[in-house]
Formats: structure tokens, C-alpha cells, sequence
């Protein structure tokens, strides 16, 4: 790799994490401004959040403005100018070793080369990384940093607008039983940037896993479709939804989902459900359930309680 870029991408690395701890600095200071009703656990992810986006916004100037430093050019122009192999190599070195990650610049510029080329090669590296720990062959990398890779080449192919990878990704995943949540999270973004292409690969996967209780990875899927329903809502997603918690082994993931894709006729469905199972409901389905009644603006007055307690439990909150 080029001595320059390698030294273009450090020191963006280093700005970032600058402007970063200035920023967390900034909102710290103003603790004495924090609304009453907020705990503190939250706040600090609050102030965390837009710590985190004044940073971004910064650093895109950073990487698209003219620099004196870079001989009046942007990191962007710099990019453009590299070969392809250049770029994938800057891509996996970024990947690797900047707390950042991708420069979006590099990811941008690499998007906009011929698709053919691209698709092939974020193809053969989400191909080729390991999804999971005991799949890691080279004992000298971490999992973590590996997958990284995978990670910036579904960024590069969401800015592509390329879907090709939906029913190969979704296959994959579904056949673990278990991957890490930055893993999942990153198959999510992907799958639910294409919401067109992915929701009938999601109802498929649903539909075909309900009789097995629709664990392990279909929990992500059925939270994955309810993602993209939220935004485009349609009859068949309620309906999967709703197939969902009939079938679920751990139905408070329906009910959540249901909850957040928020279509009231659920609420008959869990009252219904909450009178035949008065005896046998446990505690926590019962408390997600009655919070979900209310979330999609039903009435929880004619609801029986076989814990004598729900009142209570909201009165601490």
C-alpha cells in the first residue's frame, strides 16, 4: 500500500478521534442542563448520539472540502484518483485498523467504479470472511476486525444501490444458530436498505420456520421485516407478524415487533390471548403484552391481571 494514503488515512483517523473527544467534552458540560425525567444512563447515550453526529458531520467536510495539507485537494478527489486495487486495498486497510473505519469518501469513490468489478469483489470478501469465530482460519486476526471488511462492503454496495447479495446474505445467516449481535446488526442494515427486494426473502423465511418455533436467527428476521414495515407497511407483513407470535417459541419478540409496527389490531389479539392463557402466561410476556395494548392505544381496564401487579410495576417508572 502507497506510504501516502496509508499516512491520509491515519491522519484521519487521528482528526476523527480528535474532534470526537472535543465534542463528548462539549456535551459533558452541559450535565447541568439535563431534563429531570431523564436518567443518567440515558442521557449519556444521548449526548453520546450527537457527539457522534456533529463528528460525522465534521469529518465529511474533512474528507470532501479542499485541504492546503493535501495540496488543495479532498480525500474524496485523492480517492478518485487511485486504481481499483488501490482503493480495495485502502478499503481493507481502513477496515483494519482505523477506530473510524471506511472513510465514507473511499466508500463513495469505490461505488462509483463499474459494477461488474465491485460486485465481484465485495462478493468474494463477505464470501470469504468468517461470519463467526469458528470460522476464523488465520489465528493472527480477530474476528471482530476481520468482519469488518464484510462491513464495508455492504456500506459500498447500499451507496451502489446493488441488492444482488439479499437471498445469498439471508441464506448464510439463516444457517447459523447463533451469530454476534455487531454481525446481525450489520446483515440488518444491509438487508433492510432494499426493503423491496428483501421483504418477500423475509416472509419466505418466516413462513417456512414457523413450525420449528422460529428461533435463533429467524428472531432477527422477523425484527428485520418488522424494520422495513415500519416505513412500508403492507397487509402480508401484519399478517407474518401476526403468524409470528402465534408460532414463537419466545413470543415477547413478537409482541415488541408487533408493538413497534404499530397496527392496532393487535390489540384484540393480545387481549384474546391474555384471557385464554390467564393461568399459564408468564410474568414478563404478560407485562411486554399489556405495555403493547397500550403503546398501540388499546384499553387495559377490562383486562384481567393474574399478577395483581402491573399497575404497580408502571407507578415505579
Amino acid at each position: 500500500m502507497r506510504d501516502d494514503i496509508k499516512e491520509l488515512l491515519k491522519r484521519y483517523d487521528e482528526i476523527g478521534a480528535l474532534i470526537l473527544e472535543q465534542k463528548l467534552d462539549e456535551f459533558g458540560d452541559q450535565l447541568d442542563k439535563k431534563p429531570e425525567d431523564v436518567d443518567d444512563a440515558t442521557y449519556e447515550e444521548y449526548i453520546q448520539r450527537l457527539a457522534k453526529e456533529e463528528t460525522e458531520e465534521a469529518t465529511a467536510k474533512l474528507e470532501n472540502e479542499p485541504d492546503e495539507k493535501l495540496g488543495n485537494r479532498s480525500m474524496r478527489q485523492i480517492f478518485d484518483d487511485l486504481t481499483f486495487d488501490e482503493k480495495t486495498e485502502a478499503l481493507e486497510y481502513s477496515a483494519l485498523n482505523l477506530d473510524r473505519g471506511v472513510p465514507q469518501s473511499l466508500s463513495d469513490s469505490i461505488a462509483t467504479e463499474p459494477a461488474d468489478m465491485v460486485r465481484e469483489y465485495c462478493g468474494r470478501v463477505i464470501g470469504e470472511c468468517a461470519w463467526t469465530e469458528d470460522e476464523l482460519t488465520d489465528e493472527n486476526v480477530l474476528f471482530e476486525m476481520q468482519f469488518q471488511k464484510a462491513i464495508a462492503c455492504f456500506d459500498v454496495l447500499t451507496k451502489m444501490k446493488e441488492p444482488c447479495f439479499i437471498q445469498a446474505v439471508l441464506d448464510r445467516y439463516m444457517s447459523y444458530g447463533q451469530t454476534r449481535e455487531f454481525v446481525a446488526e450489520s446483515i440488518a442494515k444491509y438487508v433492510e436498505a432494499f426493503p423491496e427486494v428483501s421483504e418477500p426473502f423475509l416472509i419466505g423465511i418466516i413462513e417456512s420456520n414457523v413450525d420449528s418455533g422460529l428461533e435463533g436467527p429467524c428472531e432477527d428476521v422477523v425484527i428485520m421485516l418488522t424494520e422495513i414495515g415500519k416505513e412500508h407497511k403492507t397487509e402480508e407483513i401484519y399478517q407474518t407478524l401476526r403468524h409470528a407470535f402465534r408460532y414463537m417459541t419466545n413470543k415477547i419478540y413478537a409482541v415488541i415487533c408487533l408493538a413497534d409496527y404499530g397496527d392496532n389490531r393487535a390489540v384484540s389479539m393480545f387481549k384474546n390471548y391474555i384471557n385464554r392463557n390467564q393461568k399459564t402466561i408468564e410474568r414478563e410476556l404478560f407485562y411486554e403484552m399489556m405495555s403493547a395494548i397500550q403503546n398501540l392505544g388499546g384499553d387495559i381496564s377490562d383486562i384481567q391481571d393474574p399478577f395483581g401487579d402491573f399497575q404497580k410495576k408502571q407507578g415505579k417508572h
